[in-house]
């Protein structure tokens, strides 16, 4: 039957029944397929010319029917499902041979009405954007929709500052099955053929890897490195383990400066009193910090299932503002050698691997693996501090730092804000007014008067990632931590944390370098494996919940701000560090927890409480103590 014939059947059974048409179950089966109204303008404009043609008819499920000989012609919808019930809205595209037309193939098929947009197997060569912002896939104000693509690969290319999936002010959105992954690695790599000893310190000479990223000596910033102080030419680098692969257990930062050595060669410069090395041992760094993989940007109830990213710089998966999203059974991995490489990559992000600020609520991480090494936290959730520059009665004036303009308290009128300072204050108030920014400041207006001091620090802490979960995930062999909470209401369940150089999990805020908020209430970190945590001694043990971190440093004086923190039946096995360490928190529980292997001589104590209030210990087991071990409190 031709088009024309099958309009002209529609318009014969509209007017002799006087209803809007529809097919019967058995044509439905044989020939049609359903689309939404609004989205799909085809469909949109024949329904206007049924309304017109019968003022009287009405469409009461507001959907029309159309044959599947008839949108065969429509280039999104060329590859339709019509099998299956479940099969109606769904569409395959995507050829990898012709890869710059996914993005676009992506927005007409949601425009014209699918729901779940399917991607065909195969590896795609993104097409290239740059600019901050910049997005491949730009999901903005997406609602109840998959994206599929298992067995699919998508590959970056010359991206700096933006992303491949944007998920903007969406809702319900789930995105399943991707390998993401960029042509850019962002760091350096490679062998020390040579150590000696200086007057100044270590030296040794490095070899960047054949295919991996080489210094340009002749940039006007050499040493190019994200990490790099301008005055001094100093690099960051981190010692990876020749035959483990892993970062080395009790080596901490180190920085150098950086000359050329021949051809291929550098030679580094350390101030430290002892070899951190060995020849054959692997140095690597920092290189840049882009971009991001799938951005969750004030998007809510969206989930990433199965997504695997690679060769990441700072948070692959990036969540700001929004909340209740979801991250089930996602990976973090090293990636593919590069071209002409003989050596396997060894860094899996240069920086934060799941990234979380402003969220209410916190994300829910189930069954995600993090390998390969991490230069910074596995996983971080965060809100922002703000600092007191005036208080007036019920009004206080709180000040944003200009070179930071993303570091907001995220205040809202009828919401809590808490407010601490290191002489000791904490109060939680609620705000009833908020002005308008004037010369970067605010005047915030509090339901009670209290003695805010200057200089003390706010924050909202519903919107610190309050409500997170951490479930049955495997993280570490990081430089930094594996898990950086600083949200209320979290619950950190059956994870399995190896190798981190400072703490395993570590609780409570940090003021002066990031000004990342807040003290914490109502935590549960219960069935969790622990294991050589500590390894660079920096932080402090294997779980640690603490006060303000002022310069990386506790401070002698803080507010005791933390509360109902729970640790209990997890097990601690060999943690450098101490296993578990509780400061300026006002009460808790540490019980059922299995404590294997002796302390170490630099933190002799299984347990240690610090400045703290109503703290209960009890019924932890120890196995295999050693002739130092005490319990502190």
């Amino acid at each position: 039957m031709t088009r024309t014939s099958w309009i002209n059947l529609f318009f014969s059974r509209w007017r002799r029944r006087q209803r809007p048409f529809q097919y019967t179950p058995r044509l439905i089966r044989l020939f049609g397929i359903r689309l939404a109204e609004r989205p799909c303008t085809v469909a949109y404009f024949l329904q206007k010319i049924f309304m017109r043609a019968h003022p009287g008819g009405r469409s009461a499920s507001r959907t029309v029917w159309f044959p599947i000989v008839w949108l065969a012609g429509l280039p999104a919808l060329s590859h339709v499902h019509t099998t299956a019930a479940d099969s109606l809205y769904m569409v395959r595209i995507g050829n990898p041979a012709q890869a710059d037309r996914l993005p676009r193939q992506i927005e007409r098929a949601y425009a014209c009405g699918a729901r779940i947009i399917r991607i065909n197997p195969g590896t795609y060569d993104l097409p290239a954007t740059s600019g901050a912002g910049a997005a491949v896939f730009d999901l903005a104000g997406w609602r109840h929709a998959v994206l599929g693509a298992y067995h699919v690969t998508l590959i970056m290319h010359a991206i700096h500052s933006g992303t491949c999936f944007r998920l903007y002010h969406c809702k319900y959105i789930t995105i399943e099955g991707p390998v993401i992954s960029q042509t850019r690695l962002t760091f350096y790599q490679g062998k020390i053929t040579r150590v000696q000893r200086t007057r100044a310190g270590i030296s040794c000479v490095w070899r960047p890897a054949t295919g991996y990223p080489f210094p340009n000596i002749h940039a006007g910033n050499f040493p190019e490195s994200q990490f790099q102080v301008t005055n001094g030419k100093r690099i960051l680098f981190n010692v990876v383990d020749r035959r483990t692969r892993r970062l080395r257990a009790g080596v901490p930062d180190l920085w150098g400066s950086m000359t050329p050595v021949g051809r291929r060669s550098f030679r580094l410069n350390f101030r430290i009193p002892r070899p951190e090395f060995r020849v054959g041992d692997w140095l690597v760094s920092r290189l840049g910090n882009w971009p991001h993989k799938v951005s969750l940007h004030d998007s809510r109830d969206c989930t990433l299932r199965d997504v695997t990213v690679e060769r990441n710089g700072f948070a692959p998966i990036f969540e700001q503002g929004g909340g209740g999203n979801r991250m089930i059974g996602c990976r973090w991995v090293s990636g593919p050698k590069p071209a002409g490489a003989r050596e396997k990559p060894l860094v899996t992000n240069e920086a934060d691997g799941l990234h979380s600020y402003g969220a209410d609520p916190g994300p829910d991480i189930e069954r995600c693996v993090f390998r390969g090494v991490f230069l910074d936290d596995c996983i971080a959730i965060h809100g922002f501090f703000q600092t007191v520059v005036a208080a007036a009665g019920r009004n206080i004036t709180i000040r944003y730092i200009r070179s930071r303009p993303w570091i907001d308290a995220r205040l809202r009128v009828g919401e809590p804000i808490q407010i601490s300072s290191k002489q000791g204050f904490f109060a939680r108030a609620r705000v009833i007014a908020i002005s308008a920014k004037r010369h970067q400041t605010r005047v915030v207006t509090l339901d009670r008067r209290l003695s805010v001091p200057v200089g003390a620090d706010v924050t909202n802490p519903g919107r610190c990632g309050q409500g997170y979960k951490v479930i049955d995930c495997r993280l570490g062999d990081t430089r930094a931590r594996g898990m950086n909470l600083k949200g209320s209401n979290g619950i950190v369940v059956g994870n399995t944390i190896d190798g981190c150089g400072m703490s395993g999990i570590s609780i409570g805020p940090e003021e002066i370098h990031w000004h990342e908020a807040g003290y914490c209430h109502n935590v549960i970190i219960e069935r969790n494996t622990l294991i050589h945590n500590g390894k660079a001694g920096g932080d402090n043990a294997a779980v640690f919940v603490h006060g303000a971190v002022y310069g990386w440093q506790i401070p002698g004086a803080g507010a005791i701000g933390n509360s109902r923190i729970v640790v209990a039946d997890n097990t601690f096995v060999s943690n450098l560090a101490g296993d578990i360490r509780v400061d300026w928190t006002r009460s808790g529980i540490i019980g059922g927890n299995k404590l294997v292997g002796p302390p170490s001589p630099a933190a002799p104590y299984w347990i240690l409480v610090k400045h703290s209030g109503k703290i209960v210990i009890g019924r932890n087991n120890t196995v295999r103590p050693g002739a130092n071990t005490r319990t502190r409190g």
